[in-house]
């Protein structure tokens, strides 16, 4: 069988990985007051210089529309099944977009919709194991199992240089985003079923990789399998000292590494942070 990958535009994989695997991206759009602006169309200068002179930017989903001609695109390119792979559902109407196009399909059975809990680099995690599963040849029954697996044991934990832009772009509420602040803590957030919760805050960034890493050994206990991302956003030297830690840690483990978080998460995270995203088997 012929598999095509359809993400959205918070996947942030390299142009080569987007290439080389023809991953088709629906895009996010950037509200800016009357203005609308496609993701997939912006920089992230963009973003940083809204956010210092202080206008609210927004976000929303892509249209059914968008995710339907890219169905259409890959059956027309000989797909036999459509592997799709969005925003957890609880952050966006992502989801549900890509939902509703597959409904509009004359036989939808054509579109595997995976309902994902995680975001940014920890779908990005997700998609290139799924990648490498259709590079082995593997049936399309094994792929649905495998990822719904990991999907299923996946965990995203970051750390960001304050709450506010959560806050502002509603992902937080305002009392919890000002005691982060106000405390001058470094703020550690996680998803739980797909929403952004706040773990816990540490007054230091060595205590924060501690933190990450107690996390990543009480969840992998037993595992023969361990997959990691590790991402930075204007962080680099925590994000690599925090990648000799795991890989210290986790000598068995895959792990891959991104510097790029693009202009949708940049309004909710700011301009500086560091997290890891992992699963296992």
């Amino acid at each position: 069988m012929t598999f095509k990958v359809v993400v959205d535009s918070t996947f942030y994989l390299s142009e080569e990985e987007i290439k080389k695997y023809d991953i088709k991206r629906a895009s996010l759009n950037i509200l800016d007051g009357d203005d609308t602006h496609r993701e997939l169309d912006t920089e992230n200068e963009f973003v940083f210089d809204a956010l210092k002179h202080h206008r609210r930017l927004s976000t929303s989903q892509p249209s059914p529309a968008e995710f339907l001609h890219l169905y259409e695109k890959c059956l027309e390119e000989g797909a036999d099944k459509v592997f799709v792979l969005t925003l957890a559902e609880p952050l966006s109407g992502t989801y549900q977009s890509a939902e509703i196009a597959k409904k509009m399909l004359d036989d939808p059975d054509k579109v595997h919709l995976f309902k994902s809990q995680m975001a940014a680099f920890g779908n990005e995690m997700l998609t290139l194991e799924l990648i490498d599963m259709i590079n082995q040849k593997k049936s399309e029954q094994e792929i649905i199992d495998r990822i719904n697996t990991l999907n299923d044991r996946s965990y995203i934990m970051f750390t960001i240089e304050n709450l506010i832009h959560l806050m502002r772009s509603g992902r937080l509420s305002r009392a919890k985003a000002l005691v982060g602040t106000v405390l001058r803590v470094k703020p550690i957030l996680h998803t739980v079923k797909g929403k952004l919760e706040i773990h816990s805050s540490e007054r230091t960034h060595k205590k924060v990789m501690a933190t990450l890493l107690d996390e990543m050994k009480r969840t992998t206990e037993g595992a023969k399998n361990i997959i990691i991302r590790i991402v930075s956003k204007n962080s680099l030297e925590n994000a690599s000292t925090l990648k000799s830690l795991i890989e210290e840690t986790f000598t068995k483990a895959k792990v891959t590494f991104s510097e790029y978080v693009g202009p949708v998460f940049s309004i909710h995270l700011g301009t500086n942070a560091y997290g890891v995203s992992w699963t296992s088997e």
